[in-house]
Parts: C-alpha cells; sequence; structure tokens
C-alpha cells in the first residue's frame, strides 16, 4: 500500500486506492465523505469510478436518502455486503435495478467514522452476481478493504480539508461583524448602534446570512460559523 500512502496528489492517491480495488476483484470503487457534522450529504467528497451517467442519475434523483447502504453507514460500523434483500422498499428496489444496468451487481459497503468526526462510507462493486461464490470472495478480501478503509481515512485529510474549504459561505465583513455579534448575543437594536447603521440594514443582511448557511434562525448561523472557524465568538 506504498503508493497510497506515499501519493503526491489527490489524482495519484485515488488512483492507488483504485489499483487496489482493482487488484482484489472489485473494478468499481466510491468513496464519500462528511468532512463534519454540518455539511449536507449532498455537499459531501465524492470520488468513483462508478459510471458518470449514474452518478448523475443517482444525484439528479436525490437517491442517497433512500439509499440503504447510506442508511447503514449512518449508524452502524460494521460492512454491509450487499444483497437484493437490502433493497426492500419499491424506491429501493427500482434503485437497484438501475444501478445493476451500470455494472454495480455485488458489493461490500464499509462504513467510515473519521477521529474528527468525518462520515462515510466505501464502496467494494463488480458486475458479479451476489452469489455463494462472491461471499466466498469477500470474506477473503475483507481484512484488506478494512485495512484500506483505515489508511483512507488517515490520508485524506488534506482532501477533505481542500473539499470543505469550497462549501464554506462567502460573507462580506459587514456579515462577519453581524455574524459575531449575534454570537456575542447582542439583538438588532444593540448591533445597528454597535456598527452605526439602522435596523433596517442589519435586518437586511442577517437575511442574506440566513440564506448562505441555508438556516432559519441568525442564532443558528452564528453557530455553524463558529464551528467553522468564520467567526470569533469571544
Amino acid at each position: 500500500m506504498a503508493p497510497l500512502l506515499n501519493a503526491a496528489d489527490e489524482a495519484e492517491w485515488f488512483g492507488a486506492i483504485a489499483g487496489l480495488a482493482d487488484t482484489w476483484g472489485f473494478d468499481r470503487l466510491l468513496i464519500a465523505m462528511l468532512p463534519r457534522p454540518t455539511i449536507r450529504l449532498e455537499d459531501a467528497y465524492v470520488r468513483s469510478t462508478y459510471a458518470p451517467a449514474w452518478r448523475r442519475t443517482y444525484d439528479e434523483q436525490g437517491l442517497v436518502h433512500i439509499d440503504p447502504t447510506v442508511s447503514h453507514c449512518a449508524t452502524r460500523a460494521t460492512p454491509l455486503i450487499w444483497s437484493p434483500d437490502i433493497f426492500t422498499t419499491e424506491p429501493q428496489q427500482s434503485m437497484y435495478e438501475e444501478a445493476r444496468s451500470h455494472g454495480l451487481r455485488a458489493g461490500v459497503t464499509l462504513p467510515i467514522h473519521g477521529p474528527n468526526q468525518e462520515a462515510g462510507m466505501m464502496c467494494f462493486v463488480n458486475d458479479s452476481n451476489p452469489t455463494e461464490a462472491f461471499w466466498r470472495h469477500v470474506n477473503v478480501a475483507l481484512p484488506n478493504l478494512v485495512l484500506l478503509r483505515d489508511l483512507v481515512i488517515d490520508t485524506s485529510q488534506r482532501h477533505l480539508n481542500t473539499h470543505a474549504q469550497t462549501l464554506l459561505p462567502k460573507l462580506t465583513p459587514r456579515e462577519r461583524e453581524c455574524l459575531k455579534w449575534t454570537a456575542r448575543g447582542k439583538s438588532t437594536w444593540e448591533i445597528s448602534h454597535i456598527l452605526s447603521c439602522s435596523e433596517a440594514v442589519v435586518n437586511f443582511h442577517m437575511k442574506n446570512i440566513r440564506t448562505k448557511f441555508g438556516v432559519n434562525s441568525r442564532r443558528a448561523a452564528a453557530v455553524i460559523a463558529a464551528q467553522l472557524g468564520l467567526i470569533d465568538p469571544g
């Protein structure tokens, strides 16, 4: 696994992972990770060798919210070996049929729960039917897959950080000021006096802030901004 540990950039890093997966009999690979708990599932860091058409379908139809492998990884630490039985609802069965048409017939999903609250999964998949032979193959390969999953967690941090930076809301200096004073418990009236502007101006900035953070309250935005290091709540 030295190429993974010594990878100079993200492309080389992911290529090393995909190469190992292929060596162990899996021609499709997906890594999906949330760098921190406040990130939406739709904004996860995702790298895969899945068919691009399937990835587009998955994203456009919001299948992440019905995918049983995703719900498993949110609450469990044990590997999940795919079988038709785990796709229980009609939407899940339809999703599985579509996935099969893109070469995703049988696989194993390993949950990711990192030391810095990272969460996600790795999926190792091939186009064979989920038969007894496939289960035996997975049992043999599983120790290597688990080790690879742990190495991915340890070596992914810089790539996750780069991804997380692209998701940070872009705040104006005045919006940062409004959030900072909100975090310190100041009211709209107090903030307007501190910043020498009207309450209407403060409310205007607060509306923009809520939109950028996708929340309904200024307090929630202030908490998230503090967690992300965008403001110093003092």
